[in-house]
């Protein structure tokens, strides 16, 4: 168990006034969250229930925060859209120690960090065989496949977490206008680099999966290297646009990882 007050809120230390300079303010007021146990040795702290990238931010913050603590009871910090699932060993704490723990810095949280995030252009070819759902999405969102293909790769996504499978980015920022349901009868095999709607959200498959989404496009760009560190430059906060090139095009792009934009 906790031995201490200076076991259990060393935050203090870090969440100075000096410390703030270096951050902005986080804007509107956040809901209050709400702690619930994960099986016997985890805490899940989650917020409203939909995707916000201010509410993404402050999750986000909070995961570094607790990482940097030092906490020796702390396995590790697991952030997504709108929720941190804490994991610590339960031999050497309680859970209402654990819930009071993160209380402490999350109550004190009142900035972000003022990182600019980095953005990724990803060449993709729209439609035919790499995107065959882009007829599909046209019939359900009245747009013609030209639209479609317009509004997709005019917006700018923001990475929100990578999870599920290798380095696979969970993307916000789909505009509404685009939203399609996902397939009734999911492939059993989709291609690495496809792109495409599931519901309220984009998708880049970087490694080959079964799924559902309506697929529109394809990259041929390496998305996930485990030979390399890091095995993807693709992190949360970052945004990506998916650049729009020709069937000609894919010998300049496949193989080659996501390069920032100048």
């Amino acid at each position: 168990m906790i031995g201490n007050n200076d076991s259990l809120i060393t935050h203090s230390a870090i969440l100075t006034p000096e410390f703030w300079l270096l951050y902005s303010d986080f804007g509107e007021a956040m809901s209050v969250p709400t702690y619930q146990p994960a099986g016997d040795q985890a805490v899940l702290v989650s917020y409203e229930e939909k995707i916000d990238p201010k509410i993404n931010e402050r999750v986000r913050f909070l995961s570094e925060i607790i990482a940097q603590q030092g906490f020796p009871w702390l396995e590790e910090a697991v952030f997504s859209y709108r929720s941190l699932l804490v994991v610590y060993q339960p031999r050497s704490i309680h859970f209402a120690e654990v819930v009071e723990a993160i209380k402490g810095i999350e109550q004190g949280l009142q900035c972000i960090p003022s990182r600019s995030p980095d953005t990724y252009e990803i060449p993709t070819v729209y439609g035919g065989t790499y995107g065959p759902d882009l007829d599909r999405v046209a019939r359900i969102t009245r747009l013609s496949p030209r639209e479609v293909i317009d509004l997709y790769s005019s917006t700018v996504f923001t990475i929100y977490f990578l999870g599920f499978l290798c380095g696979q980015p969970y993307l916000g920022g789909l505009p509404e206008k685009l939203h399609a349901p996902r397939l009734d009868n999911p492939r059993l095999h989709v291609a690495a680099g496809s792109v495409g709607i599931g519901g309220v959200q984009a998708s880049l498959m970087t490694i080959d999966q079964p799924g559902g989404h309506n697929l529109i496009g394809r990259t041929f760009l390496s998305l996930y290297d485990p030979m390399r560190i890091p095995p993807t430059p693709l992190q949360a906060g970052d945004r990506i646009i998916f650049k729009p090139i020709s069937e000609e095009e894919i010998p300049k792009t496949k193989g080659k990882f996501p390069v920032k934009r100048g």
